[in-house]
């Protein structure tokens, strides 16, 4: 057995060990959950992911709907501060074919969160701060929303403007058990002439949302600033239009346009069954081909006008059982009017999950991801295997181990594959 083969198969082995004998207790971390005075269960089946009333309990400004337009009093400082901070170890091994290996490990800071004045007041607002360093990174200001929600428990209305995730999702459409989240989301549709950059996670964009809630249904629409591509130290690289350093160059084609997203929620029962629709349009303004970082210009430039569509379902089969599925389909048009040519191609993708409770708030499971960057262009799709453990220790950590093997087809040349093991420790208060 290589040695390769030894250090992934001994943290595959630790981590589940770890997944089994560690402790199981139900805690209070967040300071939602000091608000409120309960275990983080009252919102969560395993962190991160919310079970209904979680979700509920979100999307009406970080209380509970009941109390919608009831005077939030008694003010807290420790009820709208949290902190997080996780540490890692990987162990990468890359082959790329033709006996071309490499093989690392690094044991890492993965990043600092700060949660300042997050959650409800007033009558009708809430608001999330959510700001992160990496070492020796610049501050990444995850969310940074103000909230406003009229109604009642049964019905209501609420709108949220500033910088935020992209889409609230519910069971399979919200965040995962393990440490990476579906192709689906994450990859970027490809026809051989260059990336499009865009994937429906992973850019926190400034905009406006409006939703209405009704019992079980969410309906969300939300008017996003874009996303934009630049030269970042000589390389491509595609940022949120958030403002400051994070604005459209002007002169683009696009640099005044704006994105629309509609997202679906409708919960089948409260431990996560559910549906989940997603649809995304967005302009981007992208490099001719060929043309190097540092001379990208409204003059080398094209737009691309695409359309991104997902649905996602989930399945509390039992207690200790869940089933999650996922498909989503994308159009991209590619429009360059100094060659006057229009190039549309589709991108597709699929994902199922099983996934085990062996207590009420520990999760075991596996993914299998598939994703095709371009239909039009043969041998380029990728594939992927998931297996992970999330477990709670104790008061505030948690630890989450990742197995996951993916495998890219690469036209005439072998198969590009990748093996990641990851072990990640998670503090929070």
């Amino acid at each position: 057995m290589s040695h390769r083969v030894k250090t992934i198969a001994a943290i595959v082995v630790l981590g589940f060990v770890l997944g089994a004998v560690a402790p199981h207790a139900a805690w209070s971390i967040t300071a939602f959950a000091r608000k409120e005075g309960v275990a983080c269960d009252m919102c969560h089946t395993t962190i991160p992911r919310l079970n209904e009333y979680g979700y509920r309990y979100r999307k009406a400004g970080f209380r509970d709907p009941a109390e919608i337009g009831n005077d939030i009093s008694g003010f807290n400082f420790a009820d709208v501060l949290s902190a997080r901070v996780q540490a890692r170890f990987d162990v990468h091994y890359t082959d790329m074919g033709s006996n071309q290996t490499t093989t690392t490990n690094q044991l890492t800071l993965h990043e600092i969160t700060l949660y300042p004045a997050s959650g409800s007041f007033g009558r009708h607002y809430g608001s999330l701060f959510e700001m992160s360093a990496a070492n020796e990174d610049f501050l990444e200001l995850e969310n940074a929303y103000l909230r406003w929600t009229w109604g009642d428990e049964n019905q209501w209305y609420t709108v949220r403007f500033g910088i935020f995730h992209p889409f609230e999702g519910y069971g399979a459409s919200d965040r995962p058990y393990s440490l990476s989240r579906p192709f689906i989301q994450t990859k970027t549709a490809n026809n051989g002439q260059g990336s499009t950059f865009f994937h429906p996670w992973g850019f926190d964009e400034a905009g406006v949302e409006a939703a209405w809630v009704r019992d079980h249904t969410t309906v969300s629409l939300t008017l996003f600033n874009g996303i934009f591509v630049t030269n970042d130290e000589g390389n491509y690289k595609a940022f949120p239009a958030a403002g400051g350093h994070l604005q459209k160059a002007a002169g683009f084609r696009n640099s005044d346009s704006k994105d629309v997203q509609v997202f679906v929620n409708q919960a089948i029962d409260e431990n996560g069954s559910g549906v989940s629709l997603y649809y995304y349009y967005g302009q981007m303004d992208l490099p001719m081909p060929g043309v190097a970082p540092m001379n990208f210009d409204p003059t080398s430039s094209f737009e691309n006008d695409f359309h991104r569509v997902a649905g996602y379902a989930s399945f509390v089969a039992s207690p200790q059982v869940e089933l999650q599925a996922g498909f989503g389909w994308g159009r991209d048009n590619f429009v360059a009017d100094t060659l006057g040519t229009i190039d549309n191609f589709n991108s597709q993708g699929a994902f199922g999950e099983v996934d085990f409770h062996p207590t009420d708030i520990t999760a075991v499971g596996g993914r299998f991801d598939w994703f095709d960057p371009s239909t039009d262009v043969d041998n380029n799709e990728m594939w992927g295997a998931t297996a992970f453990v999330n477990v709670p220790l104790n008061d505030g950590f948690q630890l989450i181990f990742q197995y996951q093997h993916t495998q890219t087809k690469r036209g005439s040349l072998d198969d590009l594959k990748n093996d990641t093991a990851q072990i990640r420790m998670i503090w929070i208060q």
